[in-house]
């Protein structure tokens, strides 16, 4: 029998070196959604391994100004960037991860780099590791899933929810969207910024942008009437698009939802470095044109998929079946239960409070609606007239 002081045997953990400045000290950019995982996941979690899962964090159970020493790097997003798929560790920066993982049987990880993936799968530590994917137009948001132990992989595999289920989910968005214009675009190629400090970016050591890839830029707009740039809606800058020699006459600043934008038939095709949004852009028809590493592998029919490929998990989740089959292969766990839980529309988009330009053309609509009720003069005879004008 374990002990109540005995190390937890499922630890959640995340991106344990990604920095930030805070109030002019550097701090974790990721605490908050490990954090979020884990009180997400805990109670489920719990409920497979029979007891209660621990959290590991920068600065409670992992070292990481310790870390960043042992590399000979200072702590900061460049020092980060080459570290993030580093192919090796110095001893002592595995011994830190050592101490903070040790006797775990499983990792539960948002978002986790690979040099710490690496360095557990090289500890005996399997990883299980979570990221948002990168379909955010369907009725909720949902996991991205994979893993270092390929058992731990099979037994998620029979949740995976094949890709092409998602088109329905484009269509209804699509029709939604031809409500609401333009009718004419000033472009056929849309060009999509990003937030400067997404994993997404780092490719050889270090975070590009749009200007690295000046030259594919230059070449794809010159393959299209016009090209439209549509900013990140959490970083408005130009993502290094001026930098990289497209004619300013044929450059369009594009607002709105990006949704919209990939419904509309004028458009051809979109191009980013590796913005999600390039591997929504099939389910609407549109070509995809990365000009960098996208982020995601994603595992198409069951019979083709392997660690490294990201699963779907679109529902179970919550339930702990699912953690009790994911986590059977390197632990005991208890008995199935048979409960499934289902979350109720937009759950996971209220709970990480980020809606990624899906809420432009959908759930600001029935806020709209209800400030409109609220108005003087409102009333039923009034709603058609309003549906007709939109």
């Amino acid at each position: 029998m374990r002990s109540q002081a005995a190390a937890p045997r499922i630890l959640v953990s995340g991106d344990l070196l990604r920095p930030r400045v805070e109030a002019g000290a550097l701090r974790s950019m990721q605490n908050e959604n490990i954090r979020w995982l884990f009180r997400l996941l805990r109670r489920a979690l719990g409920e497979a391994a029979g007891e209660a899962p621990g959290c590991v964090l920068w600065g409670q159970g992992f070292d990481t100004p310790g870390f960043y020493a042992a590399c000979g790097e200072e702590i900061g997003i460049e020092s980060w960037a080459r570290l993030y798929a580093a192919d090796s560790l110095p001893e002592g920066a595995l011994a830190v991860v050592e101490r903070a993982f040790a006797g775990a049987a499983a990792a539960i990880a948002f978002e986790m780099p690979p040099v710490l993936r690496d360095a557990l799968a090289l500890l005996g530590v399997p990883v299980i590791d979570l990221a948002i994917h990168p379909v955010r137009f369907g009725p909720d948001i949902f996991f991205a899933a994979d893993s270092s132990h390929p058992d731990c992989y099979a037994a998620l595999l029979g949740f995976h929810v094949p890709p092409r289920r998602f088109d329905a989910w484009a269509d209804l968005l699509a029709a939604t969207a031809a409500k609401l214009g333009p009718e004419e675009l000033p472009g056929d190629l849309l060009v999509l910024g990003q937030t400067r400090g997404d994993r997404s970016l780092v490719e050889g050591g270090r975070l590009r942008d749009l200007a690295d890839a000046a030259p594919a830029l230059r070449r794809l707009a010159a393959a299209h009437r016009g090209v439209m740039f549509r900013p990140h809606p959490y970083d408005g800058g130009d993502f290094g698009l001026l930098r990289a020699g497209i004619p300013f006459r044929r450059l369009h600043r594009a607002e709105g939802s990006v949704y919209a934008l990939l419904a509309h038939e004028e458009l051809a095709g979109v191009a980013a470095l590796s913005s999600s949004v390039l591997m929504e852009a099939r389910h609407f028809g549109k070509s995809a044109h990365a000009l960098g590493r996208l982020p995601f592998r994603l595992a198409e029919e069951r019979q083709d998929a392997a660690p490294g490929r990201q699963l779907s998990l679109v529902e179970g989740w919550l339930d702990a079946d699912l953690w009790r089959a994911a986590l059977a292969p390197v632990m005991a766990v208890t008995a199935p239960d048979g409960h499934r839980y289902r979350p109720p529309a937009n759950a996971l988009r209220l709970a990480l409070r980020n809606f990624w330009g899906f809420n432009e053309i959908t759930t600001d609509y029935l806020v709209e609606l209800r400030s409109f009720a609220a108005a003087p003069g409102w009333s039923a005879s009034a709603r058609p007239a309003m549906a007709a004008q939109r």
